[in-house]
């Protein structure tokens, strides 16, 4: 009851501030004759010398909240003029008042005028502050989110305006690096650079700031296409900004949504925009227009992380093992713990389809984990039954950076008893860029316990090269997209020979994963490529099913006939 009542008051003063101009034309007039009232009713009492007088502080305080200070020093001067020389001391014997009196009167009436009216503006002035910190950010002055959401109805309500308009939102990628970099300050001059400069290059561009790091666009596209408005948008956001005469470079994402539906809610073409900024982050693409098919994959996205844990706990969750083989002899080197989701209601899940954003998520650290302890106890099963061979898992560099994670695998290792030389750890080439000072720190730690190391999908990342020789690695795994083009493209065959060449020059050895022919598996034997691994050995197969193939081939791989 109370929260309703102090709705009701807020929605009272909010109905008044909107309509304070027509209210003052229908009180002045009333004011006024308040004041004549007060006059008639001390004259017909009998004068001033009775208590009457008092009535006029009520049109005085009135009209100093209703029209600040002006009115009520105007009202306090007309009461005090109404009362003084127009106003005997007693009716019946005509007595008038000393001129010191009723100056004296007025002087206060004008007082009490004045200090209501100031009280009256003060607060007004505090309720537009609020007004205007409920609708702008305080540290550069853009209006906000809220301002946004209202614009957005007014616009939604526009006929003429509505299906040219488009909202785009910017978010700033390196925020957190700027901040380490330069203070929090950097933040506010950031963002009130490229607002500034995006009115300058769109002058009907109208500017928003909807969250720390992120801008809201809104602008009539009207007869430009949408793909050239947004490409100048991200031309003008890559242009540097000037940090004490610095240019500091700024990584930017955009999502955009046109404005296209008559039923969808402010708040939802926010969220439409924000959704394709996901996008474009995930994909690293400067720009991503919204589509209806981008909310279904990030609703599917969710809904499948949000059921992993429950599903580890149930057991949907499992691991396959695919063999690697030496080249050379066949000979069976190891097996990669692949991940496999037999989900209740979406049936067998590809690892592509939850792993790439569970690697993106905290969750990556619960499968990870899950992971390791599932392949290590089963390395330790089979070397019971007389398969000493290694496993590889792979991990995350997101892993690498949690504290204690070596600590972590070396009791794991320890709880099964097992050495390091049992497991293998495959990180992938451009998950190393992450931190690659904290990640070589985290990788000799795991070597100092003989795990082997390995880099997964090499060839695929930014600028491995560059670190290759201060990384602790044993093997390096030349990507399938490379092996399957194998021998018959030359690109495909100068990049693998260079890798094998370059590695053995470094004393680490090289996997091709992808081997599915008889031919490819010739061509990088020829080369000298060391290990290989792929479907013409084995698709990955449950731990019992993989155990059967292992000894049925008795731990080496018949090669293909030359």
């Amino acid at each position: 009851m109370k929260k309703t009542r102090t709705m009701d008051t807020i929605q009272f003063f909010a109905w008044a501030d909107r309509h304070l101009r027509e209210i003052r034309l229908v009180l002045a007039p009333l004011f006024v004759l308040m004041v004549a009232g007060v006059y008639a009713l001390v004259y017909y009492t009998g004068g001033i010398k009775f208590v009457y007088s008092h009535s006029m502080y009520l049109p005085i305080l009135l009209s100093g909240i209703v029209f600040g200070i002006r009115g009520g020093v105007f009202i306090g001067a007309l009461g005090g003029f109404a009362l003084g020389p127009l106003m005997p001391i007693d009716v019946v014997t005509g007595e008038m008042q000393n001129t010191a009196n009723w100056l004296y009167r007025s002087g206060f009436f004008v007082l009490i005028g004045m200090l209501s009216g100031l009280a009256s503006d003060r607060a007004r002035d505090y309720i537009d502050h609020l007004k205007w910190v409920s609708r702008h950010d305080p540290s550069t002055g853009l209006p906000n989110r809220s301002a946004l959401f209202e614009r957005l109805a007014e616009i939604k309500q526009s006929k003429t305006q509505f299906r040219g308009t488009i909202l785009t939102v910017v978010s700033v990628e390196n925020m957190m690096e700027l901040k380490a970099a330069f203070g929090f300050g950097v933040i506010r001059e950031t963002i009130g650079q490229l607002a500034h400069r995006f009115v300058a290059d769109q002058p009907d561009c109208a500017v928003y700031r909807t969250e720390t790091a992120q801008l809201g666009l809104l602008l009539d596209a009207g007869e430009r296409l949408v793909d050239e408005l947004v490409d100048e948008l991200v031309a003008t956001a890559r242009q540097p900004i000037l940090l004490d005469t610095i240019p500091i470079h700024i990584d930017s994402r955009m999502g955009t949504v046109v404005f296209n539906r008559d039923d969808l809610t402010p708040e939802e073409y926010l969220q439409q925009a924000e959704a394709a900024l996901i996008i474009a982050q995930k994909k690293a693409q400067d720009s991503v227009t919204y589509e209806p098919a981008i909310v279904s994959f990030t609703e599917e996205n969710l809904a499948i992380l949000g059921s992993l844990k429950e599903a580890i706990d149930e057991g949907q969750i499992s691991l396959d093992y695919q063999p690697k083989v030496y080249l050379a002899s066949g000979t069976v080197h190891g097996a990669e713990a692949l991940i496999r989701w037999n989900h209740p209601v979406r049936g067998p899940l590809p690892p592509e389809a939850f792993m790439p954003r569970v690697e993106q998520s905290t969750l990556v650290q619960v499968i990870t984990e899950f992971a390791l302890e599932q392949a290590i106890a089963q390395m330790a099963l089979w070397h019971q039954d007389g398969m000493e061979i290694p496993v590889a898992v792979n991990i995350s560099t997101r892993n690498l950076l949690q504290p204690r994670f070596a600590e972590q695998v070396a009791g794991l290792l320890d709880h099964y008893h097992l050495n390091g030389k049992s497991l293998e750890l495959e990180i992938t080439e451009g998950a190393l860029m992450m931190d690659m000072e904290r990640t070589i720190e985290e990788l000799l730690r795991m070597t100092e316990l003989d795990i082997i190391i390995s880099i997964d999908d090499f060839g695929t990342g930014y600028s491995s090269l560059q670190y290759l020789h201060r990384l602790p690695i044993s093997l390096i795994k030349i990507d399938q997209s490379f092996v399957r083009r194998l021998p018959g493209d030359k690109g495909a065959v100068s990049i693998v020979e260079a890798a094998v060449m370059l590695a053995h020059q470094m004393g680490i050895k090289v996997i091709a994963e992808g081997v599915e022919n008889p031919a490819i598996y010739r061509f990088l034997k020829e080369i000298g490529c060391d290990l290989a691994q792929g479907f013409l050995l084995s698709r990955p197969l449950p731990a019992e099913a993989f155990a059967t193939w292992y000894r049925k081939c008795s731990g080496t791989f018949a090669v293909p006939a030359e």
